[in-house]
């Protein structure tokens, strides 16, 4: 069943509820915080708010990024099998360096679709080995659900449409762009703390929690490692398969 959720603001906060005001997301500087009614009139005076607008959802805006995704991953494998590094590895960097802004543009685009007032901030962090540029899409949390995973994918979603360009107009290229299919399952699968794991995270009604930097530290490692020995695999059985 598709969502609606209200967006109110009060002071410097900016709350979103849904239809049934079950629970309440309240947020400033890219803080967020849910709370459920009870813990909501602990602290807000619902009278006082001041109603800004209301975001209706559709399955559809999760549905479509997801599509263009599977269909870009199933044409590059029956176009070009998948290595993990080869001797085109500095095109195959700067083509992926092209893509890197194009993908957090994704993000934003979409951000911004769902809620213009939206504020956004960039940043650098590794996954692993992987080195990331972000963008904080914690505004995101104030959108209904699929809205919420279509913020997720829409990094992905940019990058696919790159690549399916390249599959259709400039075939040439492909044996360069390995690096961004790599990105794109990095980002898709929710092996690693990514879009697709706070996809899947969103799709389930679960929302991030802090759990200290030691510990964010151990578990990033472990699932960084577990998807880098994913695509050493997917790279050995292409190449062994001719996928």
């Amino acid at each position: 069943m598709n969502m609606t959720v209200e967006i109110y603001q009060h002071e410097e906060y900016v709350i979103s509820t849904d239809q049934e005001r079950k629970y309440f997301i309240a947020g400033k500087d890219f803080s967020f915080y849910r709370l459920n009614s009870q813990e909501f009139a602990a602290h807000f005076d619902f009278q006082q708010l001041k109603f800004v607008r209301t975001i209706r959802d559709s399955i559809a805006w999760a549905l479509l990024p997801l599509i263009v995704i599977s269909i870009t991953l199933y044409f590059y494998f029956t176009q070009y099998h998948y290595v993990i590094i080869d001797q085109h590895f500095l095109i195959a960097t700067l083509l992926l360096v092209i893509n890197i802004p194009l993908h957090e543009l994704g993000h934003i685009l979409f951000l911004k679709l769902f809620y213009k007032e939206s504020e956004v901030k960039c940043g650098f962090k590794l996954i692993f080995i992987y080195p990331a540029f972000y963008v904080n899409t914690s505004y995101s949390y104030l959108l209904p659900k699929y809205k919420r995973i279509s913020v997720y994918l829409a990094g992905n979603f940019i990058n696919s449409l790159f690549l399916l360009i390249v599959i259709c107009f400039f075939k040439p290229l492909l044996p360069y762009c390995y690096l961004i299919f790599a990105a794109i399952l990095v980002n898709l699968l929710p092996i690693v703390k990514s879009d697709g794991y706070y996809a899947l995270k969103t799709l389930y009604n679960g929302y991030n929690k802090a759990q200290g930097k030691i510990r964010d530290f151990i578990e990033n490692f472990i699932r960084g490692l577990l998807m880098f020995l994913f695509l050493y695999m997917l790279s050995y059985l292409s190449e062994l398969f001719d996928l």
